[in-house]
């Protein structure tokens, strides 16, 4: 015992963590009876007993540690500061800490000038930033506080972190009047916070004046702003912030290609990202899968599925492992492109890999593209399966398959799987009967939609907006406006409140009844008007064929400061061409495209159709020009109806001048187009031009 003599402590303590780390945890009351029946009286001051209660906490036996205290308080022996700071920090997270804290003060034990930072951080850790704002303030007015620069970095961070950012440059004012001197963790922090509020000019300045000052910042640093720029969607500033990090000698990380290759994807420039791809490759940096996601991630938002493949072959063959998040990518991904196969041959290899397992959300992936295909007897076997693997109780994927039979109005099928849920101990959900209501809708049984509807009343469910509008919908549909009428103000009493789906809901069924001066009522009444619900009133005033309303509701959406959508120009054209106004709705077809407003197919096919009827090939002709220029493509459907309508207006030759627009966009013509050109040249006796034609046919083997 020789290490618990006199200037023995070091050793003494070294000894005692060895001895406790053997023995493990719950060792402390054996060892404090030794230490009491064996060696007192060679240690009457507790030099041993703090030392092995400070070796508890350093190897983070913290209960062990508490024993000890309370043995050494129950003996009136001394306790250390450095004892009370080990097991602070040990306790840091939990509510343990300021009781210790207190403590310490009630034994009258001087705090080390660590004590204060230790309490700060765990109070930070646990997201409680105002308890520890809160006991700063007390200790700086108590007079016990000790400043030091990583208290006043922690709670920067946390501040940032929450994007209180004026509270933390606060701080960096307060460091300064105690003498402390920021580091670049204090700056950092800073920086970091000001990118994620957004404060990116700021941020740069901040940037620039401590590099000016000297101070070499790290990488995750230039990161941080780099990743704002992203955020704010502003990539083409990246590069001048990776050219200053060379500058200051800082090369980029992985994360910074990452972020870059980031912020090209969201912006639709995948191309951009795949060539940066290929650069870090060039410069021999390995990428991780991070980074592959992110790519993977923005080719099938393209639709690019043969990029896709080839990215997973770089995968594959650089032995790179997929993680969860890749996976769900290429599931997800394939789903949506209505690949179904191929995610489910994913979602087997993730399965077959033993490193990651499906979760809830590939399955809800696979089962929305089974079901958006109308694969419903797949979609049951895959859910069936699933659930006696992986999820049993989750009665969102059936929500799902019960939602797909609901569309398709097999409501058989959907209340055996709502059985199923009951049988199983699951609780449906709102969802669950909204899906169900609406295939008693879809299959045309109101009288039990209306009993199903009731019973969801009386149960512990509450019926939402959508359980209302998806029933008012159906009756509005049976032309029961009245009925639909009287459950909107019983929704309304209930104080449910209507959405724009709901109000659309109800114009649509008064505008079939041509109650449109109630209509405009209930759009008056309507808080938070969207262009669908100005659509359906521009709509019911389009198939009332008045033009003049119509005109007057669009004009009211703009004052309201609404965009209208494609769908409202196409309701527009489409009213001023069958209305025999031709000439307006190529004027206002025109503005639209000066104006650079996003317009549809239609709105070009419907006026076309409309001058090829009304006899103006030229015209006709002039805008099958501008739909290509634009950017749409032109079908055999598209160019066949324009040929048929001026072979009937007796425009047989400017039809075939149709022909070489079609071939020049790789577009063939089929006998049926031939057929109608050449009949229509022999009834207007304009039999020269048969010959071409014969020639033409001949060209495009037919």
């Amino acid at each position: 015992m020789n290490c618990c003599g006199r200037g023995g402590g070091g050793r003494c303590g070294a000894a005692w963590r060895r001895w406790s780390a053997n023995k493990g945890s719950g060792s402390a009351a054996i060892l404090c009876d030794i230490l009491w029946s064996e060696f007192r009286e060679y240690d009457s001051s507790g030099v041993v007993w703090d030392a092995l209660a400070n070796s508890y906490a350093r190897t983070k036996m913290v209960h062990d540690a508490l024993y000890v205290l309370s043995k050494m308080n129950s003996l009136n022996m001394q306790i250390s500061v450095s004892t009370y700071d080990s097991l602070l920090y040990g306790l840091r997270k939990t509510d343990m800490a300021l009781e210790l804290f207190d403590e310490m003060e009630a034994y009258g034990i001087s705090h080390s000038e660590y004590s204060h930072s230790i309490l700060i951080d765990g109070l930070c850790k646990q997201n409680k930033v105002g308890e520890a704002l809160s006991f700063l303030q007390e200790a700086r007015e108590g007079g016990t506080f000790r400043p030091l620069g990583m208290s006043f970095n922690t709670l920067m961070s946390a501040l940032c972190n929450w994007g209180f950012i004026q509270p933390a440059k606060s701080f960096l004012c307060l460091m300064l009047k105690y003498g402390l001197k920021p580091n670049r963790y204090t700056y950092s922090t800073l920086i970091h916070g000001l990118c994620k509020v957004g404060c990116l000019d700021e941020a740069v300045d901040l940037l620039e004046r401590v590099t000016k000052e000297g101070m070499k910042l790290e990488t995750v640093t230039y990161n941080s702003l780099i990743n704002g720029y992203r955020l704010l969607g502003l990539t083409r500033e990246i590069p001048k912030i990776i050219q200053f990090m060379r500058y200051q000698g800082i090369e980029p990380d992985l994360v910074t290609y990452t972020i870059l290759i980031a912020g090209h994807c969201e912006g639709g420039d995948v191309e951009e990202g795949m060539k940066i791809r290929k650069d870090i490759l060039d410069k021999g940096l390995q990428l991780n899968i991070v980074t592959y996601s992110v790519l993977l991630n923005a080719l099938f938002k393209k639709g690019l599925v043969y990029e896709v493949e080839n990215l997973l072959g770089d995968i594959y063959s650089i032995g790179l492992d997929m993680d969860v998040i890749a996976y769900s990518i290429l599931i997800h991904g394939y789903c949506k492109l209505g690949e179904i196969e191929r995610a489910l041959e994913v979602c087997d290899v993730m399965c077959c890999s033993q490193k990651v397992v499906p979760t809830s959300l590939n399955h809800l992936s696979i089962l929305l593209g089974l079901c958006k295909k109308g694969l419903l007897v797949e979609a049951r076997w895959y859910l069936e399966n699933v659930a006696s693997r992986y999820q049993p109780g989750d009665v969102i994927l059936y929500n799902v398959v019960i939602d797909g039979y609901a569309k398709v109005g097999d409501i058989g099928n959907a209340v055996c799987l709502y059985d199923q849920i009951v049988v199983a101990g699951m609780n449906p959900t709102i969802i669950t009967c909204n899906s169900l209501l609406y295939g008693y809708c879809k299959f045309g049984d109101l009288h039990a939609a209306e009993s199903y509807f009731r019973a969801i009343e009386i149960s512990n469910l509450l019926p939402t907006a959508v359980t209302y509008t998806t029933f008012m919908d159906a009756l509005s549909e049976a032309g029961k406006v009245d009925t639909m009428l009287s459950f909107f103000y019983e929704m309304v009493g209930k104080g449910i409140k209507p959405n724009a789906v709901t109000y659309s809901v109800v114009i649509k069924g008064l505008c079939k009844q041509l109650r449109f001066r109630d209509a405009i009522h209930f759009l008056n009444n309507m808080d938070g008007a969207d262009p669908i619900t100005y659509n359906t009133l521009i709509q019911g005033f389009c198939e009332a064929q008045d033009i003049q309303m119509a005109f007057c509701i669009h004009d009211r959406m703009l004052c309201c400061g609404l965009v209208p959508t494609p769908v409202t120009y196409n309701l527009l054209i489409n009213v001023l061409c069958l209305k025999g106004k031709v000439i307006q709705a190529e004027m206002l077809l025109e503005s639209l495209r000066e104006k650079g407003i996003e317009l549809r197919k239609f709105a070009y096919t419907t006026v076309i159709k409309a001058q090829c009827a009304k006899g103006m090939p030229y015209d006709a002709i002039s805008l099958v020009g501008k739909l290509i220029d634009d950017g749409f493509e032109a079908s055999i459907e598209d160019f066949s109806a324009a040929i048929n309508r001026l072979c009937k207006r007796k425009f047989p030759k400017e039809a075939i001048m149709f022909i070489p627009i079609m071939l020049s966009v790789g577009v063939f013509p089929d006998i049926r187009v031939y057929f109608v050109l050449v009949r229509a040249l022999r009834k207007s006796n304009m039999l020269c031009y048969i010959p071409i034609l014969h020639a033409l046919s001949v060209k495009t083997g037919i």
